[in-house]
């Protein structure tokens, strides 16, 4: 909750003091009075952070010196990447209350517990969006081998709009590579003929495209951006079934599809919620070089773009292939077969010119190349291959679905 100030602050806590795990008050200026101190603390029983401007700090200390539970942060080092930091302070203030560090987490606990957990400590959050029902239903049975294409037909016609443009979609020569041959097709006809994977997949696509609504306020790119992600969700179609590159398993289509089409939603969160923040990060890149993730990591960021794409996921049950494959595709080094594929085709996307912001470049790890037994010469015969396949139908696909 959001108060806009001490008094109203006082007003929510007297309401509802009792499920209030901690308070931080944002203030310009010193706090003096140690009864406000002790009821924003609830008596000292709930941690009080306060943000102040350095200069005040001392002051802010000097009158508050016996408080209970009041633990402080300067504004001009809270978003660093030092143990003076929001992020360490609250964490370790958390932690030591029994409440666990949500992204320590991520990379230490089983995933069944770790989706629990996420669920429980998101359902408030009003920042990640949550997807419409109908593509939670087309993901279970798009995973069933027992679906059947009349059971795909019946769920997706609950949805009028995804029929419309998943039929324009799907009719394209870059599913088909049919030339046309498939205008007369019925939905049911195409579910048959392409498979229960690959249409629920793409429908699921058309859903995510058209029910992610960029707020009025944020100038996001949201047509480059699904330019970006559908290219890699191709890209990594093409590298996986035409066998361009050495892979030791067998890959599931939903998971690689969902895996690289929503492998940079973070970017999307932020885009949509934080838009100031994005204008920030993608600044520094533009000066600093390098890419959207190095600016993150430069400017300290709270929780970078994968790592929020990565909560997004969870938040949704989007199943564990997928959810490694979006937190881990710029640290792929050492991952899965399915990791490996999406941090490609993210970088083949650049690449192409399909990156999501202008003048991004590829930064292919060099151990997933040695890894996909890919070769420098290779690499470019590939990305030339590419280039002449993918970059009008991605465009043409983006335009179809929007």
């Amino acid at each position: 909750m959001v108060a806009p100030d001490l008094r109203k602050a006082a007003s929510l806590l007297s309401e509802h003091g009792r499920h209030i795990r901690c308070v931080c008050a944002i203030q310009g200026d010193v706090i003096s009075s140690d009864i406000t101190i002790k009821g924003l603390s609830l008596m000292g029983k709930t941690p009080l952070f306060l943000l102040l401007p350095t200069s005040k700090l001392g002051l802010q200390r000097m009158a508050c010196p016996e408080a209970e539970s009041v633990y402080f942060c300067a504004w001009e080092r809270a978003f660093s990447q030092s143990t003076a930091s929001l992020q360490h302070v609250v964490s370790q203030v958390l932690e030591q209350r029994g409440i666990g560090n949500l992204f320590t987490e991520l990379d230490t606990v089983p995933y069944p517990v770790l989706q629990k957990k996420v669920d429980r400590r998101l359902r408030s959050i009003n920042t990640l969006p949550t997807l419409p029902e109908i593509i939670m239903r087309v993901m279970r049975l798009v995973n069933d081998p027992k679906t059947t294409p009349e059971e795909l037909d019946r769920v997706l016609c609950m949805d009028p709009s995804i029929v419309m443009k998943l039929l324009q979609v799907m009719r394209s020569p870059v599913f088909t590579g049919t030339g046309g041959r498939t205008a007369k097709w019925t939905l049911k006809e195409i579910i048959t003929r392409l498979g229960v994977k690959k249409v629920g997949a793409i429908a699921q696509q058309v859903k995510m495209i058209n029910s992610l609504v960029k707020p009025e306020d944020s100038k996001f790119d949201l047509q480059r951006f699904w330019e970006h992600s559908v290219g890699c969700a191709i890209v990594a179609d093409k590298l996986y079934t035409e066998r361009l590159v050495h892979l030791k398993s067998e890959l599931e289509f939903n998971d690689y599809w969902i895996g690289s089409l929503l492998h940079d939603v973070g970017k999307l969160v932020i885009g949509f919620f934080f838009w100031d923040w994005f204008v920030r990060v993608e600044t520094h890149r533009k000066e600093k070089g390098g890419s959207f993730r190095g600016a993150e990591q430069d400017l300290g960021d709270v929780a970078s773009h994968d790592r929020i794409g990565q909560l997004m996921l969870l938040n949704n049950n989007m199943g564990e292939d997928a959810v490694a494959a979006v937190a881990q595709h710029h640290k792929a080094a050492g991952a899965t077969d399915l990791v490996h594929l999406v941090h490609l085709a993210n970088n083949l996307c650049k690449d192409l010119g399909l990156g999501y912001l202008p003048g991004e470049e590829p930064e292919y790890d060099a151990e997933v190349l040695a890894a996909l037994s890919i070769s420098p010469s290779r690499l470019e015969e590939i990305r030339d291959e590419l280039a002449k396949e993918v970059v009008d139908e991605v465009r043409a696909m983006v335009e179809q679905c929007m």
